[in-house]
């Protein structure tokens, strides 16, 4: 599992919850992606690149609404 969210200090997210996040998302390596932040960066990723992120079958979670309702898998 990886953790990244571009406002995330990384000593803090250690020393806090003992995580390391990554500095960059791997492409297609993801069996799940989970959009648990409203932060902007992902609003302006798009669907597409975001979709990239996982593999060929994967479940995109849009916990936060950014994303229209077709374009993910499942939202709360």
């Amino acid at each position: 599992m990886d953790v990244f969210d571009p406002w995330v200090n990384p000593e803090e997210a250690k020393c806090e919850y003992n995580i390391t996040p990554v500095s960059e998302p791997k492409s297609g390596a993801y069996d799940a992606v989970v959009l648990a932040v409203g932060h902007h960066q992902f609003k302006s990723m798009g669907v597409e690149k975001i979709r990239k992120l996982g593999k060929p079958e994967h479940i995109l979670y849009d916990l936060k609404y950014l994303l229209n309702s077709q374009e993910s898998d499942i939202r709360l």
